[in-house]
């Protein structure tokens, strides 16, 4: 099965027939405590933590730092880059993150790919995590969600098709214009990504509005969520949008929605402006990695 985003970020991107109902499911203490071990003894049969959909990709290089390019009609070659840490191996599947960077300006989405890859490999190597960083299109440094969103599609399928990547535990994070994208991303395929994080984020950049500038409102788009997907939200205290654009109100709108703080909702205010730090970033995970989603 193909790794297609599977509801659109938008309902007139939708792809029609794809959208599967899905459930949560929450890991034992130990996958997360001890991520080398797939198994609790060894791996032992019956021992697995829950329903796993091995991806079954190989051919891609590892570990460390790997470039790929896909070539996606009509953007023509898309690169994007990948961490694989050094005890990677396609013998088992293996939770991946997506990555999305903020916009550093014009000419600057290659190297924030490159930059939040970076961040996230010491998690990952830690961890036990394959990372997953894409490229934004938009001239700014940022993202044209009618463009990214079918080219990061195809750049999921082809790192399914390139490694062993356990489909029920693809994971999702954005920083500044990466995590207003990642809302979207987030609440508009809860059946596809296990669990998603924003640093530096709003909803009302892309994924809502409750202003009327453009549609779904967040009620709307929260109150039909077919599944409270967890979600990380970190912010800082002098951050503009938490001090001027009212992104200190999301974790209420969630809160409004369904989700339980500290359940399926996990709300960081830091001290701090428009940043992440990697430690974070260890946090951030710790939250993320005991969900895994079962279609």
């Amino acid at each position: 099965m193909k790794a297609m985003i599977r509801r659109s970020l938008f309902a007139a991107m939708a792809v029609p027939g794809l959208a599967v109902a899905a459930q949560s499911a929450t890991l034992p203490a130990w996958v997360c405590q001890h991520p080398d071990a797939i198994f609790v003894s060894g791996f032992q049969s019956g021992e697995i933590a829950v329903p796993q959909s091995p991806s079954n990709g190989s051919g891609g290089a590892y570990p460390g730092n790997v470039t790929r390019i896909v070539n996606v009609s009509p953007y023509g070659n898309q690169t994007y880059y990948l961490y694989l840490p050094a005890n990677y191996a396609p013998t088992h599947p293996w939770p991946a993150i997506l990555v999305l960077h903020g916009a550093g300006g014009p000419g600057t989405s290659d190297s924030g790919a490159q930059q939040v890859r970076s961040d996230w490999s010491s998690v990952a190597a830690a961890q036990g995590v394959v990372v997953i960083s894409v490229v934004g299109t938009n001239a700014s440094g940022g993202w044209s969600p009618s463009a990214d969103v079918p080219i990061m599609s195809a750049q999921l399928d082809d790192a399914l098709a390139s490694y062993n990547i356990d489909q029920n535990r693809v994971y999702l994070w954005g920083f500044s214009a990466g995590a207003h994208l990642a809302h979207a991303l987030g609440l508009n395929n809860t059946d596809y990504f296990a669990a998603y994080g924003v640093s530096a984020g709003s909803l009302n950049q892309y994924a809502c509005s409750d202003d009327g500038s453009f549609q779904p409102t967040c009620t709307t788009l929260l109150g039909g969520a077919p599944r409270k997907i967890p979600v990380d939200i970190h912010l800082g205290d002098t951050d503009p949008l938490y001090t001027t654009y009212g992104a200190g109100n999301d974790p209420m709108r969630f809160e409004n929605n369904g989700w339980v703080l500290n359940g399926d909702l996990y709300y960081t205010l830091f001290s701090g402006g428009h940043t992440y730090t990697v430690p974070q970033l260890s946090d951030i995970w710790r939250n993320l990695c005991p969900n895994a989603v079962i279609p």
